[in-house]
């Protein structure tokens, strides 16, 4: 029985392919769009990933703010805002089922920066 928590090395190619454009389109409606919503309008969000499921239903999309601030309050918006965006998406993007977007905070960038500290500290107590 297959795990949804594969590796990314084990997906199809055109669940890359969709993962890619959909995190392309998502961007630039984020930019392009006006959400009459106060965290979305201020903030920077960065969609640094798009892992799409195998039967092309779901599309987990991994987000995080700028600097790391407000990440609560754009992700509660951008739940928010989802049908609105999934719409405008499947306005530009031609495919035979338009996958379900779910927002995720992306923590990567924190656990890195965490992990460069640790290394920073350890270089400078030798």
């Amino acid at each position: 029985m297959k795990n949804n928590n594969s590796p990314p090395f084990s997906k199809t190619q055109r669940q890359l392919r969709i993962g890619e454009l959909l995190r392309k389109e998502i961007s630039s409606i984020l930019i392009k769009y006006d959400f009459h919503d106060k965290f979305l309008n201020q903030s920077s969000v960065i969609v640094s990933q798009v892992v799409v499921s195998p039967d092309i239903k779901w599309a987990r999309t991994y987000v995080t703010s700028l600097g790391g601030e407000n990440i609560n309050e754009v992700m509660a918006s951008l739940n928010n805002n989802v049908y609105h965006i999934q719409k405008l998406i499947a306005s530009y993007i031609h495919l035979r089922r338009m996958p379900k977007i779910i927002f995720i905070e992306d923590k990567s960038f924190s656990y890195a920066n965490k992990i460069n500290t640790k290394i920073k500290s350890i270089n400078e107590s030798k």
